[in-house]
């Protein structure tokens, strides 16, 4: 029997079982009020849209037709299901395919659909279920209005990717201008960035289409164009685009081996690995289905839009990354040197049940789950609680900041790099960007060290690197996050100046000029440098000019108070005559303003006098060159 649908655009299913064709002509829908409510037992031959569909029965069916299906089930105890051959078939996919179980055949007819709106995905599934076949996957990037820039591409094919099958976007063969690259891990040499002047050695360039992306590689390409006539140069693109390749997937329901390795000795900071994401679907780093042997925690990311690397260890991170690395992305894991033997070997083995439907809150590739733009959201809040200090720069070049953390939640970390915990710094070349100075020398986006063991009273001292590509107007802001007891007070030290700055509230803003393009050994974080009294209050009033005397009519203050904010201020003359006022409008966090007093054209002595929103008044003198 054959049953058909005519003349009417949609049909509404809420449970059915059809042991007979099913036909869908190219202008009807059927709309399934939810998943497995339409199973199918025989053949189906579908141009128009299906809802949902669940594929069941122990016959073999075929499938064909050019049509959609929201989301597909295979639920087969035994026999196929044969998507036809040819041009006339195909299946384009737009939401979950849940392999149950029973094999799926594509003839190389099956889309991973996506666009503007979402992603096509496979869902985790055991051996049981299957696809046999190639299947194009379509990765779409809304890139308008956002910069031409290196971007971590990853491919989910258990082959090596055929760079002739990729489309969609251009790619570079020229020397000089090369604008696809994978990295070797033997060929590192020590060095960070992706600029041509800066570039690791290990980053290895795309010479010819003829070539191949090798087996669970993830690759960095400059994206700045859809056709090959495109101008390969800086600036923002014009139009979105998408990504599409095809290959046979990483789903036969086994554990995917990432190619990971390790030459020792090479140099003191390689072991750098960049590998895909090896499924049609998100994961998530913190699955217990991931296994990391000889790995560091962290896991490294690129992001473009705001030319900065981030960090994530399963339980914190930088510049926005969270624990979701989307599908088409790559990521960098780099080898735990401590231990030199050659055994275990390194590995990274990602299994099934690392998979997740949903996106995450920040991705390198997009705003919605599983799209693929550019954005800079900020890090969502975590699940394990931790205790610890942020550090934020702001400056020359990318306006957009770079973070480092700094966390004393954990018993069993130390001052020395800690694999389970800790991420060290990749650089950044197109803005301001900070570290954190551990123990031998090595450089932290994340240091991880042990609880204060004596609230108030142990000190401890964390030198901070702070890196430009220009000289010029820097901000540096510490914030206190999770469980922090207010009882270990916090300070930032600039030797450069001497000044001590004691953070109240929980937050410093603390602004300063870049005089070279690295600062190193200036400033301190400092923990309980200002001691804490037994009543748990702090003392820190402060009230300093930067810079006296002034030869302009501008006073630059800095200003802090364990528990007051500044209200108005007042200047005068040494007779009393007042030349200028005015009002705060204090910054939750600020210790620096600039005061404008146009009556303070005379050279001389003037008095400063400011008073607090709790009614306490400070004074000091003001002298005018």
């Amino acid at each position: 029997m054959r049953v058909r649908f005519l003349s009417i655009t949609y049909i509404i299913i809420s449970a059915s079982t059809v042991h007979a064709q099913l036909h869908v002509a190219s202008t009807e829908r059927i709309v399934v009020t939810s998943a497995n409510e339409l199973n199918l037992a025989d053949d189906l031959s579908n141009s128009g849209t299906i809802d949902h569909l669940t594929l069941t029965g122990t016959a073999a069916q075929t499938l064909s037709g050019t049509g959609a299906v929201g989301s597909l089930i295979m639920n087969k105890a035994s026999g196929t299901a044969t998507i036809g051959s040819g041009a006339g078939n195909r299946i384009d996919l737009t939401g979950t395919l849940t392999l149950t179980s029973g094999t799926l055949t594509t003839n190389g007819n099956l889309t991973l659909k996506s666009n503007a709106s979402g992603m096509s995905r496979i869902a985790s599934h055991t051996t049981a279920g299957n696809v046999s076949g190639n299947v194009t996957v379509e990765r779409y990037i809304d890139v308008t209005n956002r910069n031409k820039q290196w971007r971590m591409l990853g491919f989910p094919y258990s082959t090596a990717v055929p760079i002739a099958s990729i489309s969609g976007f251009a790619i570079d063969y020229t020397a000089g201008t090369r604008s696809m690259m994978y990295f070797n891990e033997g060929g590192d040499n020590g060095s960070y960035g992706t600029s041509t002047s800066a570039r690791n050695g290990g980053y290895v360039s795309f010479e010819a289409s003829s070539e191949s992306i090798p087996q669970g590689r993830g690759v960095m390409a400059w994206i700045y164009g859809t056709a090959a006539g495109t101008a390969n140069g800086s600036g923002n693109m014009s139009g979105s685009l998408t990504v599409v390749s095809s290959g046979t997937l990483n789903e036969d329901g086994n554990a995917v081996s990432m190619p990971i390795s390790y030459t020792p000795g090479k140099c003191p900071n390689c072991g750098w690995n960049l590998v895909s994401n090896p499924y049609a679907s998100a994961i998530d780093w913190n699955s217990n289905a991931i296994t990391k042997t000889r790995l560091i925690s962290s896991v490294y990311r690129y992001d473009p839009q705001n030319i900065r690397w981030t960090t994530h260890n399963g339980s914190s991170g930088t510049n926005g990354a969270d624990n979701i690395i989307e599908s088409g992305g790559a990521f960098f894991v780099k080898v735990d040197a401590s231990n030199l033997s050659p055994t275990p070997a390194p590995a990274l083995i990602i299994g099934q049940g690392a998979k997740v439907e949903a996106g995450s809150a920040f991705t390198h590739f997009g705003r919605a789950p599983f799209r693929l733009d550019m954005p800079s959201e900020r890090i969502p809040s975590q699940t394990v609680r931790l205790a610890g200090v942020r550090l934020i720069v702001s400056g020359q070049g990318n306006p957009a900041s770079d973070e480092a953390y700094v966390d004393l939640s954990r018993s069993d970390a130390t001052p020395d790099f800690d694999s389970r915990y800790d991420a060290e710094t990749m650089g950044r070349s197109g803005g301001t960007g900070i570290a954190v100075k551990g123990a031998k020398d090595v450089h932290h986006a994340m240091l991880f060290d042990r609880p204060i063991s004596e609230t108030g009273v142990e000190k401890r001292y964390y030198p901070l690197r702070i890196t430009s590509p220009a000289a010029g107007q820097t901000k540096l802001e510490l914030r206190t996050e999770g469980d922090w007891n207010p009882l270990n007070s916090v300070s930032l030290i600039d030797s450069k100046e001497g000044r001590t700055i004691l953070m109240q509230g929980g937050r410093l803003i603390y602004l300063f000029k870049m005089e070279t393009l690295k600062d190193e050994g200036r400033f301190l974080l400092a923990i309980n440098h200002v001691a804490v009294d037994k009543e748990g209050g702090v003392p820190g009033r402060q009230l300093r000019l930067l810079g006296n005397p002034v030869t302009a009519e501008k006073i630059d203050l800095l200003l802090a108070h364990p528990t007051a904010k500044p209200k108005r201020w007042e200047l005068s003359t040494m007779q009393g005559a007042k030349v200028a006022e005015g009002r705060f409008e204090p910054t939750e966090g600020n210790v620096q303003y600039g005061l404008q007093a146009p009556g303070m054209r005379a050279s001389g002595v003037y008095v400063l006098r400011v008073e607090m929103d709790n009614g306490e008044v400070q004074t000091v003198q003001v002298m005018r060159k």
